[in-house]
């Protein structure tokens, strides 16, 4: 995981850096810069938003799945157990954010 987080750092460090120049070599004025920063900041809230609900919905239907095979568990003991695991493994889909 701490691998990945760093990649993502350095991912983003150079597209800010790649962006913010980009930016300051066009004909844009200090104005028309700060209302392209605030929207790229807009879409990045955004963005985010809809990655943790839909991450969030991931949770939550493995846990609505956890619960109904240990529920059920009399009849598949085995797919309860993997269910269970593959649950646990899923926790790390909040790393990214």
């Amino acid at each position: 995981m701490e691998n990945l987080f760093g990649g993502y750092f350095i991912l983003f460090l150079f597209f800010k850096s790649a962006s913010r120049s980009a930016i300051e070599l066009t004909c844009f004025s200090r104005k028309e810069r700060l209302f392209f920063d605030r929207t790229l900041w807009l879409y990045r809230i955004i963005i985010k938003f809809f990655c943790f609900f839909f991450s969030l919905f991931v949770e939550l239907e493995n846990g609505f799945i956890l619960v109904f095979f240990l529920t059920n568990s009399f009849r598949e003991p085995c797919a309860s157990l993997t269910i269970a695991v593959a649950s646990l493994v899923s926790l790390s889909d909040f790393g990214f954010l």
